[in-house]
């Protein structure tokens, strides 16, 4: 009698072919923010930072207030010669062994200590506020993958994470120049690139910061050319026209020169009047 052989299937060539799930989440905002730098976008909790700051200060003002208040009661105490003698020598401040010596010593160490954290959490909250918010773009495009489908991707109270734009900071550099910010705004979708690994927010797609620098360095090199060009060219033409025409003609492509530094670079005033002058 025939029997159908068994079939025999290559386990490991099996699991290969299949593409492993992306588990929704933490995970796959994780891997989201990794892909994009521009994603990598937190809360800031200046509420939070600002009530550390305010505990921390008033917890340093009562020390200072107990030390001021150990340093008024050995002034007032004249005939104490071992708390005269610790005011001016360290090595006798630091072996004193009677009971208010040993409380200064305490007191003095908590106040390093203290002191210590204070000012590294004022460093700490000044490098943040001096982070730059995220572009508007780059937070609407943010939120769109965060809730996909009306499903935001963490749930409970971290679904309103991201309302308060004004408590977030983008950790990459922004990107201030006008143009370029002009192009990725209108048209990021002329730069994209295939990405097959979007999760969760499928119908956004992904352009290489390069290729926005590149077509921004050509126009403005191309704008450059034309403003040059032809101011020669159209003062060539009017060269036999009166001054009052010639010096029209240089007014314009002059503003004309600023208005395009001004308006399609981040260029300060003062590089504004210089480049414009030259």
């Amino acid at each position: 009698m025939l029997r159908n052989r068994p079939k025999v299937v290559d386990i490991e060539l099996a699991e290969a072919s299949v593409a492993p799930a992306r588990l929704d989440g933490y995970p796959s905002f994780a891997d989201f923010i990794a892909k994009d730098r521009d994603a990598a976008i937190y809360r800031k909790f200046e509420r939070l930072s600002a009530r550390s700051l305010l505990y921390q200060q008033s917890e340093l003002h009562e020390l200072e207030r107990q030390l001021e208040q150990l340093d008024w009661e050995d002034a007032t105490d004249i005939g104490n010669e071992e708390a005269q003698q610790a005011a001016r020598y360290w090595t006798n401040f630091i072996h004193d062994t009677n009971d208010k010596a040993y409380a200064r010593q305490t007191l003095q160490g908590t106040i390093r200590v203290k002191l210590k954290e204070y000012h590294e959490a004022m460093l700490l909250e000044a490098k943040v506020l001096s982070l730059n918010s995220p572009t508007s773009r780059t937070l609407r495009d943010f939120r769109k993958w965060f809730v996909s489908n009306s499903v935001p991707v963490l749930w409970g109270r971290d679904k309103d994470l991201y309302k308060n734009e004004l408590d977030l900071v983008a950790l990459a550099p922004v990107d201030s120049d006008r143009l370029n910010n002009f192009l990725k705004r209108f048209f990021g979708w002329i730069f994209k690139e295939r990405r097959e690994d979007l999760p969760h927010g499928g119908d956004l797609f992904y352009f290489p910061e390069r290729r926005i620098q590149r077509a921004g360095a050509a126009i403005s090199a191309i704008l450059s050319a034309i403003l040059l060009i032809g101011a020669i060219v159209c003062l060539l033409g009017v060269s036999n026209k009166g001054i009052g025409i010639r010096t029209g003609m240089i007014v314009l492509f002059t503003c004309l020169f600023a208005a395009v530094v001004g308006l399609l670079t981040n260029a300060r005033r003062a590089e504004i009047f210089g480049s414009t002058a030259a």
